[in-house]
């Protein structure tokens, strides 16, 4: 499937559509925890910050000035001054011990910038400030390392965030390709059906989901179809055949009637009427037959390998003579210099060509040109019947091979409506593809014969 299909389709866009809605509730909720996370990480250093005080308050009560100016000093000759800050100075702002800070005395508790504590860090510093006497002690931790932490922690989840959409939506993908095959089978499977193929039938998984249930629905469905248009097929069949012997029989009487009363105009004229009528109704009765015969696959066993462009010059030889009597050109011509060989039944291809040369000479005025042409190329060998004549409109193009389909409507012209009915039953019999393509004008009557339908030339 290609990518434009498989974004197109629904299975995809569903599967896209909760995998946004996944990953938007993944994200909202890493964003809460990142917020707990950062918070409970800064209330460490506030009370490691508030216990450090403390502790100085401690030493000062149990010591008095010197011991904690001694703790201060003692702090500071192991603490990183980026990481940790003791200050000791008076209320007039004079440095009395640990780190030098600026205007000790007029820091306030809370959260301040490493620059305005005089370090050479950039983070952020919590501080606590106490007053013992005259004195004021600064203590305070950097959030470095808790902000490093936060950082590494938004740095994983951003990675872990990126993978599990780019998973989802492989997900997604993979998903709705399996959906979207089984979906294309059931497409194919009804295209059949619409092309004659009666017998085709979904293929089912197994796996009793929605889509194999619906599979064995439509395989019900078809089931009935097949069963009730091989019906009509053969109550169609079973009344040409019936009635076919009788009418036989009433032309064969016809005809001893016409011969008792040749002298007779008066009434042979009626008989040849009548006589002409029946040999109508015969030939119609004898099409549908052959039609039937020819839908059942009877005649797959007299296929054999055959030359299309000796086909062609035969039926150009035995019409050419017809068409010039209706001041029409007939021409033949091979549009390809390679050998077009087809598996088929010659009788009945040539009765193809025929009839579509015959639908030519019939409908084309006095001066039309009319040209029977063999080619073969990447998409197989074909035959057509070309014409300059009146064409069909573009929108009976699909109607003209049902049967008893005219465009007369008045039915005012010979035919019985079943010429390319059987033009299509012979088609089909061959796996080949009748196409009707407006010439402009005229009409351009095509018969491909797919690759596999090809003989093998030895």
């Amino acid at each position: 499937m290609r990518l434009l299909e498989l974004r197109r389709s629904t299975s995809f866009r569903f599967a896209l559509a909760l995998t946004l809605a996944f990953v938007v509730a993944y994200l909202l909720a890493g964003l809460i925890a990142f917020r707990a996370i950062s918070t409970d990480l800064d209330n460490r250093v506030m009370q490691a910050v508030e216990l450090a005080a403390e502790r100085y308050e401690d030493i000062f009560e149990a010591g008095g000035r010197a011991a904690l100016i001694a703790a201060v000093e003692e702090r500071t000759r192991v603490a990183d001054a980026e990481d940790e800050i003791v200050s000791l100075g008076n209320r007039e702002g004079a440095h009395l011990a640990g780190h030098t800070v600026a205007a000790v005395n007029s820091l306030a508790a809370g959260d301040v910038a490493g620059a305005r504590l005089g370090t050479e860090a950039d983070e952020r510093f919590r501080i606590a400030v106490r007053s013992f006497g005259d004195l004021r002690l600064v203590t305070g931790q950097s959030y470095e390392e808790s902000d490093a932490i936060g950082r590494a922690v938004l740095g994983a989840f951003g990675s872990a965030t990126i993978l599990m959409l780019l998973l989802a939506c492989i997900g997604a993908a993979v998903l709705a390709w399996r959906s979207q095959q089984r979906l294309d089978r059931i497409s194919a499977t009804l295209a059949k059906v619409a092309a004659g193929n009666m017998g085709s039938r979904v293929p089912r998984s197994g796996s009793g989901d929605d889509l194999d249930n619906l599979s064995r629905q439509i395989n019900g469905a078809l089931d009935q179809l097949e069963t009730t248009v091989e019906g009509i097929r053969q109550v169609s069949t079973d009344i040409a055949h019936d009635l076919r012997t009788p009418i036989s029989r009433l032309g064969i009487r016809l005809e001893q009637l016409l011969a008792d009363y040749t002298d007779q105009p008066a009434i042979s004229d009626h008989l040849e009427f009548a006589s002409a009528e029946v040999k109508k109704i015969t030939s119609t009765f004898d099409a549908l037959l052959r039609i039937a015969q020819i839908e059942a696959g009877a005649r797959r066993s007299r296929f054999r390998p055959l030359a299309l462009p000796e086909i062609g010059i035969a039926l150009h030889d035995a019409y050419l003579p017809v068409a010039e009597e209706n001041n029409q050109t007939l021409e033949f011509k091979i549009a390809s210099p390679a050998t077009a060989l087809v598996l088929g039944d010659r009788d009945l291809l040539t009765q193809l060509i025929a009839n579509l040369l015959e639908n030519a000479i019939r409908y084309c005025p006095a001066g039309a040109r009319i040209r029977i042409e063999v080619g073969s190329g990447r998409q197989g060998v074909w035959m057509s019947v070309i014409d300059n004549g009146p064409g069909i409109p573009a929108d009976e193009m699909g109607n003209v091979t049902r049967r008893f389909y005219r465009l007369d409507k008045s039915r005012h012209t010979l035919g019985s409506g079943l010429g390319l009915a059987l033009v299509k039953a012979i088609a089909e019999l061959h796996d080949a593809r009748l196409m009707f393509e407006d010439s402009h004008p005229g009409l351009t009557v095509r018969l491909l014969f797919r690759p596999s339908t090809q003989a093998v030339e030895s």
